[in-house]
């Protein structure tokens, strides 16, 4: 593809992968944004901007065809941090698209998202939000605040609810969460590629028995993954949640138990 894609958060974990597996796949006009330029080689562009400056962001997303929006904070963090850096900054991103005329985004959501949903219940992409952090609940915001740019300025957009993405699955939760970085990629290049995309919700997940979510608009839309959790030996992954009551009933795991005051009987 020959349309100049913006991929924010470029110095970070999946912001840096998807640079490198996107060219790969034959993007030739990637541009990256970050806060600071590390883990960056010769050959890749990227630009220093702080997505809570409006103007900063109106000033990189230009001529801009799609964004790939992964420029956020990736943890659980305070009130304050959160509210800046994930909502104003992808408010601002979304603005700075309906100025610029961006056609999409792909927007980096995450299962903490849905997290206080129950481990046995199998969510689809109709399923309601049920954020268990501050980091989730800005995740749920960016969900909506892309459907809103969809339906009222047609800005097509699609949100991916990241399981966990790492090489290789680490821990006993993610034989039920985990994607590769090229399943990961391959959704990110159907949400940028895909003609009839309008707003769409889909799970960042490779073909995993385990998985709590059923991943069909995905699979519709085209995604056909190549990698599952159900290849490693369970005994060789961590047990990090085995003492932790609260958060083996929940999609979301620990998030969910960290300062947990709430009634358990009355999540459903």
């Amino acid at each position: 593809m020959n349309k100049k894609i913006l991929i924010t958060g470029a110095s970070g974990h999946l912001g840096g992968m998807l640079f490198r597996f996107l060219a790969n796949l034959g993007y030739k006009k990637l541009i990256g944004t970050d806060l600071k330029k590390k883990n960056i080689k010769k050959n890749q562009k990227v630009i220093l901007a702080n997505l809570k400056n409006l103007k900063a962001t109106t000033k990189i997303t230009k001529g801009i065809y799609a964004i790939v929006h992964f420029g956020a904070i990736p943890i659980e963090d305070t009130q304050a941090n959160i509210l800046q850096n994930n909502i104003i900054g992808t408010y601002n991103l979304f603005e700075a698209a309906r100025i610029n005329k961006v056609k999409r985004v792909i927007f980096a959501s995450s299962n903490h998202a849905i997290g206080f949903h129950r481990r046995k219940k199998k969510l689809n992409h109709f399923s309601n939000q049920r954020p268990d952090s501050h980091y989730g609940l800005s995740k749920a915001f960016g969900e909506e605040l892309s459907r809103f740019y969809a339906d009222k300025f047609n800005i097509k957009s699609m949100c991916i609810r990241i399981g966990t993405c790492l090489r290789t699955p680490e821990d006993r939760r993610h034989l039920s969460t985990w994607i590769s970085y090229r399943d990961l990629a391959q959704l990110v290049d159907i949400g940028i590629k895909h003609k009839s995309i309008h707003h769409e919700i889909v799970y960042g997940a490779s073909k995993n028995k385990r998985s709590w979510w059923n991943n069909s608009r995905a699979y519709q839309l085209g995604y056909k993954p190549r990698d599952s959790a159900d290849r490693f030996d369970i005994h060789l992954l961590s047990k990090s949640e085995h003492k932790d009551k609260t958060a083996l009933l929940f999609q979301g795991g620990v998030f969910t138990s960290a300062n947990f005051k709430g009634d358990i009987k009355s999540i459903k």
